[in-house]
């Protein structure tokens, strides 16, 4: 049936979304970015239609199931993933609303031992045109990317073969964040050189 595997799809986006959200927005407020808090919101509205999406879908699935209850699990899902996504948002909502954090909150977020980033890949990089194979960004600088945001969509856990495109924007996680801005030439300066 067409509808279940759309569904399926669309389950399986919503998963890693509201994962790669409560990443972001406890990165918002540990780094006190609003960049990254945008980021949250503009993937809190992509949810939002994931979700009636999935609705409708199970809707238009029911009428050809002989026990269309079976799919109120589908529904509760789906609702699931977008109270996590609006959790998330509402974290990030801290730093939009320009609140500032208690310092006990930037001392739990700095104890955590992974940092994470949002690195756009500017005209000059040494990264554009290179698969993640080849550039071996965990071994050589310490970063992986969790997703990958390419105009007004979004590649999450992007694979080995994925090619990094001028214009993309790298969310990544690991402690060579500030290898990978000067990798990505985010500053318009003559890009880095990855040591082989």
């Amino acid at each position: 049936m067409k509808e279940l595997e759309e569904i399926k799809d669309c389950l399986v986006e919503m998963k890693d979304l509201s994962s790669l959200m409560v990443d972001l927005a406890f990165s918002s407020v540990m780094y006190n970015s609003e960049d990254i808090a945008d980021e949250v919101y503009i993937l809190e509205e992509k949810m939002d239609e994931l979700t009636l999406k999935v609705k409708k879908l199970a809707l238009r699935a029911a009428k050809n199931e002989e026990d269309p209850e079976k799919l109120l699990s589908i529904i509760e899902m789906a609702t699931i993933n977008e109270q996590i996504s609006d959790s998330a948002y509402e974290i990030a909502d801290l730093i939009l609303r320009d609140v500032e954090p208690h310092p006990i909150i930037r001392k739990i977020m700095h104890d955590v031992e992974e940092e994470i980033g949002r690195v756009k890949v500017n005209k000059g990089s040494i990264l554009i045109g290179k698969s993640l194979k080849q550039l071996k960004l965990p071994t050589k600088i310490g970063v992986r990317l969790i997703a990958i945001k390419r105009g007004s969509n979004y590649i999450y856990n992007p694979n080995k073969d994925e090619e990094i495109k001028e214009g993309d924007i790298l969310i990544a996680v690991g402690s060579g964040i500030d290898r990978l801005r000067k990798l990505s030439n985010e500053k318009g300066e003559e890009g880095e050189r990855i040591e082989d």
